[in-house]
């Protein structure tokens, strides 16, 4: 048996926040945790409603959100060309799965990784299709003054996506060289968002799964935002832009 020398299971040396409470804990961080777990959800539920002053409850005033689509935005702006492209017909849903908090012992910072699959509806080559994409959804909080939780960042590990032609008679032919191009873990999603979203050029090298090759665009993304949970844990000053 010829066996891999290559680690595809482990994350980079000191990413985790050791200090950071999760699983059990306090009974009053365990209920931190628990709201902060409603909150993170509320974007798959609120956004895919059209619940826009519910979905604006989740975030600081000066929130930033960073997808594939709309770059490094400020949340605002997100729900502007969020309602532009519903406008124009983009169909974009979610699945909420497992979520966990990393919470600090004084409870005023935390992290949430939330399991998600994004699913959008293309029309490509004159077949509907929808594109499932897993990722995992990690949110940067902060508690204010009186107690209430925000989000001050919002990013992505897109992992694997798929095509699922909508009607199985009828299947896109795609341009093989071109999907090439993108990123791994959301090739299809990126080829049907720059294939019918007017204007919009899809980001490459976002944060991936650790299975990608080292070095590659999408294994870094997916390791500094490792480190960059662990330095907002850990009380240090994390600025949108160092995304």
């Amino acid at each position: 048996m010829i066996m891999s020398s290559v680690d595809r299971h482990t994350l980079p040396n000191g990413s985790r926040p050791i200090e950071a409470v999760r699983n059990n804990g306090p009974d009053d961080l365990a209920l931190q945790r628990w709201k902060l777990r409603e909150m993170a959800e509320g974007w798959p539920m609120y956004r895919d409603a059209c619940e826009w002053e519910n979905f604006d409850s989740i975030f600081h005033d000066d929130a930033h959100i960073y997808t594939t689509w709309s770059g490094r935005v400020h949340y605002k702006k997100f729900f502007e060309i969020s309602k532009a492209g519903m406008d124009k017909g983009a169909f974009i849903m979610h699945r909420c799965a497992g979520a966990s908090t990393d919470i600090r012992p004084d409870g005023t910072r935390a992290v949430t990784k939330l399991k998600s699959t994004i699913t959008q509806r293309f029309t490509i080559d004159g077949c509907e299709v929808d594109v499932e994409c897993d990722c995992r959804f990690c949110y940067l909080w902060e508690r204010n003054d009186v107690g209430e939780w925000k989000a001050r960042l919002v990013r992505h590990w897109y992992e694997k996506d798929k095509m699922i032609p909508v009607n199985p008679n009828k299947v896109p032919v795609l341009d093989e060289a071109r999907l090439a191009t993108y990123s791994p873990g959301y090739k299809m999603l990126a080829y049907g968002q720059e294939e019918t979203m007017d204007g919009i050029k899809v980001l490459h090298g976002m944060p991936g799964h650790r299975r990608e090759d080292a070095g590659t665009p999408s294994r870094e993304a997916h390791d500094k935002l490792y480190f960059q949970c662990k330095k907002w844990l850990d009380g240090e000053t994390v600025r949108a832009e160092d995304f």
